[in-house]
């Protein structure tokens, strides 16, 4: 993808996760310089959406971010990207100290508290899993029909059980955490939810911690949470 593609599509998915207002080529081209007319803007959209990034309600109007779209954004976020200089990336100032008074009981609230998400927290040592914030994730959701509720809460019944399945598989992994999983993951299976999974180190054990969100939750703000937590 060209660098200036791809800073349109960075641009776009932020600033709907920020906004919720559908993107159009004329809302970009008075709130950036990339250096083109608003028709070009227009046909760079286009080409996104004919490869899958975006999806428009109507023909005439403005168009709206897709798992891959939002899958892209979040790889765009992580450490050392390569990413357009416009892209905003995490802020970890002034989390540290809050996060590190926190304990395994209250984390979860905090972070569903903090993130305006569901959090949840294990403790592998003792066996206990936490949830907060169920409220959060519903009354934010932009479902579109009772059986799309339905997913969500199924999902969120069985997050405790796949989240200690899938537990194994992670404690030797290597690769770096925290995890972000966009639309389908191994702890869901509706296309509706994205969640975070990280690790805090307390005195002597590993403690997990996630946040369940919508699709549309902020990445920037959560994996900078989840960073500050896991340093």
């Amino acid at each position: 993808m060209k660098e200036r593609t791809r800073a349109i599509l960075e641009t776009a998915v932020r600033d709907f996760i920020e906004e919720g207002r559908p993107i159009t080529s004329e809302y970009l081209y008075d709130r950036y310089d990339f250096g083109i007319k608003p028709a070009m803007i227009r046909w760079e959209l286009q080409e996104l959406a004919d490869a899958g990034y975006f999806h428009q309600l109507r023909p005439s109007g403005g168009r709206f971010p897709t798992r891959k779209a939002y899958a892209a954004y979040v790889t765009s976020i992580e450490p050392h990207a390569d990413t357009h200089p416009g892209i905003a990336h995490p802020r970890r100032s002034g989390r540290r100290e809050k996060v590190r008074t926190s304990s395994p009981e209250t984390l979860p609230k905090e972070i569903a508290d903090e993130l305006g998400v569901m959090g949840a927290g294990y403790d592998p040592r003792r066996g206990i899993f936490r949830e907060s914030g169920l409220t959060n994730l519903i009354q934010d959701f932009e479902l579109e029909a009772h059986e799309e509720l339905l997913e969500v809460v199924r999902d969120i019944e069985r997050l405790e059980e796949r989240f200690i399945s899938q537990l194994s598989t992670w404690e030797g992994d290597e690769e770096p955490w925290p995890k972000i999983f966009v639309g389908e993951t191994p702890l869901t299976k509706t296309k509706l939810l994205s969640v975070l999974v990280g690790r805090t180190h307390g005195r002597r054990d590993p403690f997990f911690i996630l946040a369940v969100g919508p699709l549309r939750m902020d990445y920037e703000k959560s994996l900078a949470l989840f960073r500050a937590l896991e340093e």
